[in-house]
């Protein structure tokens, strides 16, 4: 994977998003033309409109004024402090030193502050680099700063709301539409004339999750990856994925007991119940994901008309299907019934997600402490308290830590630099550095690739229209039509975002018209700042994402494990319950310990990501052991998925009493626990030796079969540790 990677302008170009590019227009123009009127600097309520505008990703209006007032206010902290700095060089250095780190830390507390961080700090370097540092000139440039953010921020909530996510959100919705198709296909699947019509909606329906997955990764929002909405999103998508291939296995127990074959021949006449229940399930999702219900999502919430109506029909539905005992075909159907349950809990939970704002897991905890399981409750927590969180990270251990430590020198190092070599607008130095400094090795080398280069064009450019532009309306023209494209291309491309924002801003923080050398500086100062930045990551504490791995992936392990023995408590909490009682202990402790083992997944995965840039680093010591522990990861957290996946079947499918089968499971969960403590300790593992016969329990029935996956992920889950604890990174 190639450190700096830039999109074709073509490409690029038919990926912008314009609406966000011409609203941001607006918000910096109208912010400088009323200055313009009133005789007024333009500069800083252009920078307060552009900060706030870019802050608005989109999404429920919860999270959009949480980001907002975020950078209202902290930009406006920062630009007073930063005004302040500036009077000589240790109260310079002593307030970079610590404003810096306490912004930095300040993202392990909420989604908002990690995405406003970098703005805030950017305003604070802007102001330090000002030309005068009096009290009276911090309280008037944060006036003007908050005026321009004021005005955007009507702008962004009331004038113009802007909702990247509507492409993606139709994409979804398509995907249900046609999902509800092939639903309607179910009942004829297994006939002659039904094949055709319900394959080839199947067909349909592949291209349509494939769509909506590209749909999403298109999305022109600031951290797609990291919102709210955006995962939710994706959330959809792989749930009817999975339905599909529960759809799918209702098709196949239906052919299956068309033909006489294993199953008994009355499983036929219950598809058009199940189909029944599936589309009064699906229905209320594909007009929720096209526009927000009218409830206010509130019917989707766990107590909501949605839910109940869900648990009411599926504990009717089981009834008429019979008790799982009575036969194997439908001990097979309530199996896949119990699974369709709980994927469309999860559906629900993300729609309600997407329009609120607000995830379930600290709902799912709490189900699960009430429950009296303190044990498993201890691993499938609630989110820390934000003390609990900023306690937990004031020490060396915590990446973040040293990341604040790290950017806090840096900038304090850029501070020095710029006084005893008296750059002239040499703030452009300490603003590189903070833009392009990341927590890991791989993302700030890519990062100061992509910024370099698109300065370095940008400048250029900056500097033809710093020499041709000669009155304040000319500049307000630029700097309008430089925000709408920097917006635009913001998320497409990084290194095309810089092209545009660097002319834009030059323009916004001239000191003087026509003063082109002024581009000259930026550039310079860009070159330098992402130098500084680079070296200060491969010296002070140095980051690779890759030697987090491990740790990462024993989280994993070790939740896979919680995962297995809170399926045992369930199986013996539910095995003499009523149905309502099984529903309510699926929703208290299987859900929550599932959606841990995907959570923990994710971020195994994410970092995987950015540890694959490492192995292309130059000054990498470690490459070729890196790149070996990459690929080794890979495999390990494909099977970890796959293992989730086998637990949610066989938690559904049930075990009948067998004291075998639990003693077997737990000692599944032994083994995966010291994969967990291997990975995590850097201990050296052996993985163990088994044979067919390790699993003898239930052989010749779908639960056996479940049991021996388990094995044989179990297995290249150990033979990976073993790999893994065999490279050695330090």
């Amino acid at each position: 994977m190639p450190i700096v990677q830039i999109t074709g302008f073509r490409s690029a170009l038919l990926r912008t998003h314009w609406g966000r590019g011409l609203r941001a227009g607006l918000a910096v123009g109208g912010a400088m033309l009323v200055c313009y009127v009133l005789g007024k600097p333009m500069g800083w309520a252009a920078l307060g409109g552009l900060q706030v505008i870019m802050a608005d990703n989109g999404g429920p209006y919860r999270s959009r004024l949480a980001n907002i007032v975020t950078v209202l206010l902290g930009g406006s902290i920062a630009v007073a402090l930063g005004v302040i700095a500036g009077v000589n060089l240790p109260v310079a250095i002593l307030i970079s030193l610590v404003f810096c780190f306490v912004a930095t830390l300040a993202r392990v507390l909420s989604q908002p502050l990690a995405s406003s961080s970098v703005t805030i700090l950017v305003a604070y370097i802007v102001a330090f680099g000002s030309s005068q540092h009096t009290f009276s000139y911090g309280l008037i440039s944060t006036g003007y700063f908050v005026f321009g953010g004021l005005w955007a921020s009507l702008l962004a909530l009331l004038l113009w709301p802007a909702d990247p996510f509507r492409p993606a959100r139709n994409a979804v919705a398509d995907v249900y539409a046609t999902l509800n198709e092939f639903i309607r296909a179910l009942p004829a699947a297994h006939t002659a004339e039904g094949q055709p019509h319900f394959h080839e909606v199947l067909a349909r329906l592949r291209l349509r999750i494939e769509e909506a997955q590209l749909a999403l990764a298109a999305t022109p929002a600031r951290m797609t990856s990291r919102t709210i909405r955006a995962r939710n999103l994706s959330v959809l998508n792989e749930s009817a994925d999975l339905l599909t291939a529960r759809i799918m296995r209702f098709a196949e127990l239906g052919s299956r007991s068309a033909d006489g074959n294993h199953l008994t021949a009355d499983a036929p006449l219950h598809l058009p119940e199940i189909t029944t229940w599936l589309l009064t399930s699906l229905a209320p999702i594909e007009s929720a994901l096209r526009q927000r219900p009218v409830d206010h999502e509130a019917a989707f919430a766990p107590e909501g008309s949605l839910s109940v109506e869900l648990h009411r029909t599926f504990a009717r539905l089981k009834t008429a299907v019979g008790d799982t005992s009575t036969s194997d075909s439908r001990a097979h159907l309530v199996s896949a019934l119990l699974d369709s349950l709980l994927i469309f809990e999860v559906t629900y939970e993300a729609v309600r997600a997407i329009w609120s704002g607000v995830e379930p897991r600290s709902r799912e905890a709490a189900r699960l402490r009430n429950s009296g399981l303190e044990d498993v409750a201890t691993k499938v927590s609630a989110p820390m308290l934000w003390t609990e969180t900023l306690r937990a990270n004031l020490t060396l251990r915590s990446i973040m830590f040293r990341h604040a430590l790290r950017l806090s020198t840096v900038v304090a190092i850029d501070v020095l630099l710029i006084h005893f070599t008296r750059i002239q607008h040499g703030y452009w130095l300490a603003m590189t550095s903070i833009i392009v400094l990341q927590p890991y090795a791989g993302e700030t080398v890519r990062r100061s690739g992509e910024r370099t280069i698109g300065t370095v064009a940008g400048a250029a450019v900056a500097s033809m229209l710093a020499a041709v532009i000669y009155g304040q309306a000319g500049l307000l023209v630029a700097i309008t039509i430089g925000s709408i494209l920097a917006v635009a291309f913001y998320a497409v491309d990084y290194a095309w975002y810089c092209f545009f924002l660097t002319p834009t801003v030059v323009l916004m923080t001239l000191p003087h018209l026509r003063d082109w050398h002024f581009a000259a500086v930026r550039l310079e100062m860009t070159g330098l700042g992402a130098l500084v930045s680079v070296l200060a990551m491969l010296l002070l504490w140095p980051e690779r994402e890759s030697l987090q791995l491990p740790s990462l992936l024993a989280r994993g392990t070790a939740a896979d494990a919680t995962y297995l023995r809170t399926m045992l408590i369930f199986w013996q909490k539910s095995d003499n319950d009523s149905i309502d009682a099984r529903i309510t202990a699926e929703r208290s402790l299987l859900a929550p310990a599932r959606r841990l083992c995907g959570l923990t997944v994710n971020d195994a995965e994410e970092t995987l990501d950015h540890a694959l840039l490492e192995h292309s680093i130059p000054l990498n010591p470690a490459k070729a052991r890196t790149e070996i522990l990459n690929r080794a990861a890979l495999t390990f957290t494909t099977y970890l998925r796959r293992l989730t996946q086998t637990i949610t079947t066989l938690a559904a499918i049930g075990y009948g009493g067998e004291e075998e089968t639990s003693r077997l499971i737990a000692r599944f969960a032994e083994r995966l626990d010291a994969v967990s403590r291997a990975l995590e300790q850097h201990e050296s593992f052996v993985a163990v030796e088994t044979t067919d016969d390790s699993v003898p329990t239930l052989q010749d029935s779908f639960s056996g079969q479940q049991l021996r996956r388990l094995e044989r992920q179990i297995s290249v889950l150990e033979r990976t540790a073993s790999e893994l604890a065999a490279i050695k990174l330090a």
